[in-house]
């Protein structure tokens, strides 16, 4: 291995804002020699004291115009990020970045819109340039012909890729990159066993009435692509042969109105919970209380799909058996038959016979709850996969 060179990580996402890009940049450069890594992300409210807890220098600035809601994950959110962010700003602010730190490689957090500074700053200032790619990121805007020319030419001129999943470097190939040049660095459970408190449990039970129920759990936004609607509406054919089954949904998004409408309309509301946003501790209690963690995501005609699933992950990391959708980067995080079952995402009957046999074979549902937390935790280790990153970057 070289040298290990000076890298600027410029992302959008960062903690101490939530989310699983937030995690993924963040154990990147904590598990970075310190004095190699320097993050420049966007200002925040009350990052200040995070920021100095760190080893390593984060860099605020306001590098977009903030707006009122959560960026959509739609292609006009594609449209309304590009269009958000302070071109000048952030060219003044990395080029003197780069030179106070001696910066020898810029890591983009996002390809688009960022990966087309890094580009331009590749061309003009000769500093190589590698960038994350997580699936959507990728797919989103290959939507346009104009933004598809971009992306084509940020992978191009890379140097290095870091890949989320093997969907996702399959992905990359198929847009002109050199399967050479990119690696394949898995995102890892953020919400682990240690964070469940027993009295919340319980006041989660008795708040809910959740005294003797089969309880099936969703967590994650309220988009189409995660499939809650597919589990609501098999819901009347699980209830069938699972008379005490309970359906909680930890998460909000665009979709909440149209789904607790959904769950009006099929008279389910005595069966079906929507829970909203939760902490993570709040998040830990319901995987450690639920029976079966379900997710049947759908890849879109718009090419929205789940780039990887670190949920799955997290749901295994309490040996709780799960359900997801045979498609993306879903695959990868479920082995079939062996952490949890993979399904059709749009067949119906599909859906409830996989719930039905994991909630009435109690015996198997352990099996592969067991067997999904001893993958999850001997492969999914943040410096097992961080130790790859520093090996590529490294090397190049």
């Amino acid at each position: 291995m070289n040298e290990f060179k000076k890298t600027l990580l410029i992302t959008l996402n960062f903690p101490p804002a939530v989310g699983g890009e937030q995690v993924y940049y963040y154990n990147f450069a904590k598990n970075l020699p310190p004095d190699k890594i320097v993050v420049l992300s966007q200002t925040q409210i009350n990052s200040a004291t995070f920021d100095d807890e760190q080893e390593f220098p984060i860099i605020r600035k306001n590098l977009i115009n903030i707006p009122s809601g959560p960026w959509p994950t739609t292609i006009a959110g594609v449209i309304k990020l590009a269009a958000s962010v302070k071109w000048l700003s952030l060219i003044s602010n990395v080029k003197k970045l780069v030179a106070d730190h001696n910066i020898e490689l810029i890591a983009s957090g996002q390809i688009l819109p960022l990966g087309t500074l890094a580009l331009l700053y590749k061309k003009i200032y000769k500093v190589p340039y590698i960038f994350f790619a997580h699936g959507l990121d990728i797919m989103l805007p290959q939507q346009f012909m104009r933004k598809k020319k971009i992306l084509k030419k940020v992978i191009a001129q890379a140097d290095g890729i870091i890949a989320n999943s093997h969907y996702t470097f399959d992905e990359l190939v198929a847009l002109g990159a050199d399967p050479k040049k990119i690696i394949v660095a898995y995102p890892c459970p953020a919400i682990l066993p240690h964070l469940a408190k027993t009295n919340d449990i319980s006041t989660l039970i008795n708040q809910n009435d959740l005294t003797g129920k089969k309880i099936l759990l969703t967590v994650g936004r309220l988009v189409e692509r995660k499939g809650h609607d597919m589990v609501i509406k098999a819901l009347p054919k699980i209830i069938a042969q699972i008379p005490n089954v309970i359906y909680l949904i930890a998460g909000d998004g665009p979709q909440k109105n149209e789904l607790k409408s959904l769950v009006d309309k099929l008279g389910l509301n005595t069966k079906v919970k929507f829970l909203g946003a939760l902490a993570s501790e709040a998040i830990a209690e319901l995987y450690q209380m639920c029976d079966l963690f379900i997710m049947p995501n759908r890849q879109l005609s718009n090419g929205d799909v789940e780039g990887f699933g670190i949920v799955f992950l997290e749901a295994n990391m309490f040996g709780k058996p799960v359900i997801g959708g045979k498609n993306g980067g879903v695959i990868e995080a479920i082995i079939d038959g062996k952490t949890g079952l993979l399904v059709n995402p749009t067949n119906l009957d599909e859906i409830a016979n996989a719930s039905i046999k994991l909630l009435s074979d109690t015996a198997y549902a352990e099996r592969l709850g067991l067997q999904g937390l001893e993958r999850a935790s001997n492969e999914f280790d943040w410096q097992i996969q961080t130790a790859k990153i520093k090996n590529f970057i490294g090397n190049l």
